[in-house]
């Protein structure tokens, strides 16, 4: 009877001090095994727990990638100095097939991106249905271009949707005033 007893009250006290499930519409769902700029993998949803800046990007855009990149960063110079590390920047290769670890890690320092960044890389399929939950849409072009989306979104804590806007400098204008008023 007490090990019963022991055995209800461990399951009791875990369930209470468990993580609360991933609400229905969170991108985390997307789920996969992802691989970090710095070769390490990891599962979408270990993004969980604080709010994310995420664009779709490729290193080898000379287009509109670049100043997504720039205005996300605006974005972290931007929030006060104390929301800094209480927010993650993520940026997801479009092109998997070439863009390596070492490649996003190439890309990260070139772009001087510091430890509140992420640059990830999953399989094709990962990136498509991903792209797909952020409402993004992208298309591969001739000589290695693709064409895409130039959304920057920012994720709540959960992973759900909070506020997208044009990956421009102005355009990211709404996303520092959001999190100004809500973080």
């Amino acid at each position: 009877m007490r090990v019963i007893i022991v055995v209800l009250l461990f399951i009791i006290s875990h369930s209470l001090s468990a993580e609360p499930a991933l609400p229905g519409d969170s991108i985390y769902h997307v789920g996969g095994t992802w691989q970090t700029e710095s070769n390490e993998t990891m599962p979408l949803e270990s993004l969980a727990g604080k709010p994310q800046v995420i664009a779709l990007i490729y290193t080898g855009c000379s287009n509109s990638c670049p100043l997504i990149v720039e205005s996300m960063k605006r974005i972290e110079q931007e929030m006060p100095a104390k929301m800094r590390k209480k927010i993650g920047f993520v940026l997801v290769s479009l092109t998997p097939d070439t863009d390596y670890p070492k490649v996003l890690k190439a890309f990260a320092e070139k772009k001087k991106l510091n430890q509140n960044w992420k640059l990830l890389r999953g399989n094709n399929k990962s990136v498509r249905t991903l792209s797909n939950a952020l409402n993004g849409r992208y298309k591969f072009v001739k000589d290695g271009d693709v064409a895409h989306s130039n959304t920057v979104t920012l994720l709540n804590e959960k992973g759900q949707i909070q506020f997208q806007s044009s990956g421009t400098l102005v355009g990211v204008k709404p996303i520092i005033e959001y999190i100004d008023k809500n973080y």
